[in-house]
């Protein structure tokens, strides 16, 4: 089983970042410029098609949210506690990276193969949850000069959240998008995973080296050791079962997401103990990733 996976669900997923690494080390490609592409053009499509063609009970959406909500929480706490002995500046970090995993770049692709469409489709909704909050709440815990004014109009301007609002009304309301609308959403779409892999495996590498120190480590077995446990935990408290505890876990056991790095170098807080962390638990989830997802299965 743990064969199987590693071959079908993550194999193709770190083959794709391997494409991105090697891209960044002999061209000269704007990982910026990659990345808004991504995620203003490519990934609204995708979330705009899935929403617009899903059959989500809003129960079944609000227990999973509610549930992923209780976790932020619970992590936040327990990376206050747990990193008492971490200087305040670097305890920030510990949170972030903590709380904010990889909800795109990583989560998109590996929901999808490992659980399908329907993987695809709630975590898409907890990737607009954890965008939300990452670009509102994200900079007042990372930095020391957030400007939440400055976070929301950020926020307002991000165009997965307005296809999110366009595919749920679509999808409410059973309205079918014109032919050449839908394909031309559908081509968007289909480019939206081979993109927000390379993205990621351009951003990795960029980086010439890496000396992690007993903070990246600690960070790195609390996001990916701890937090999928406690998300687990209370799934199953909130009666959550198949695939929304399934996406549940996963997205908690996903190393942390890159803008956290780029949000606490924005803000001032102490992005080089965040940078590292990131690549580090981003290179242990090839460990890590494929045992959740044999354990957690639908």
């Amino acid at each position: 089983m743990l064969l199987n996976i590693l071959l079908t669900v993550m194999a193709p997923v770190f083959l794709v970042i391997v494409a991105g690494m090697i891209a960044a080390r002999f061209t000269s490609v704007d990982v910026r410029s990659l990345n808004r592409l991504a995620l203003y053009t490519a990934v609204p499509a995708l979330t705009l098609q899935s929403l617009a063609e899903a059959n989500l009970a809003f129960g079944e959406v609000a227990r999973l949210v509610v549930a992923f909500l209780l976790f932020l929480v619970a992590m936040t706490v327990l990376a206050r506690l747990l990193g008492w002995w971490i200087p305040e500046s670097g305890r920030r970090g510990l949170i972030a990276t903590s709380v904010f995993g990889n909800a795109a770049n990583m989560m998109l692709p590996v929901s999808l193969f490992a659980y399908g469409e329907l993987g695809m489709q709630r975590a898409l909704i907890l990737y607009i949850v954890s965008s939300l909050l990452m670009f509102t709440v994200g900079p007042l815990v990372l930095g020391s000069n957030a400007d939440l004014k400055k976070s929301l109009r950020s926020l307002a301007g991000f165009p997965v959240l307005w296809a999110c609002v366009a595919g749920v009304l679509i999808g409410a309301s059973g309205w079918t998008m014109p032919a050449g609308l839908e394909r031309g959403v559908s081509l968007l779409a289909d480019a939206a995973v081979p993109l927000v892999l390379l993205t990621l495996g351009v951003q990795i590498g960029r980086v010439t080296a890496l000396k992690p120190t007993r903070v990246n480590w600690f960070g790195t077995g609390v996001k990916l050791l701890l937090a999928p446990v406690v998300a687990y935990g209370i799934g199953v408290l909130l009666g959550l079962t198949g695939v929304d505890l399934a996406i549940l876990t996963l997205l908690a056991a996903m190393p942390p997401a890159v803008n956290n790095f780029m949000l606490a170098l924005e803000f001032g807080g102490n992005a080089e103990q965040v940078g590292r962390t990131v690549i580090l638990a981003t290179g242990c989830a090839l460990v890590s990733l494929p045992i959740v997802v044999t354990l957690v299965r639908i």
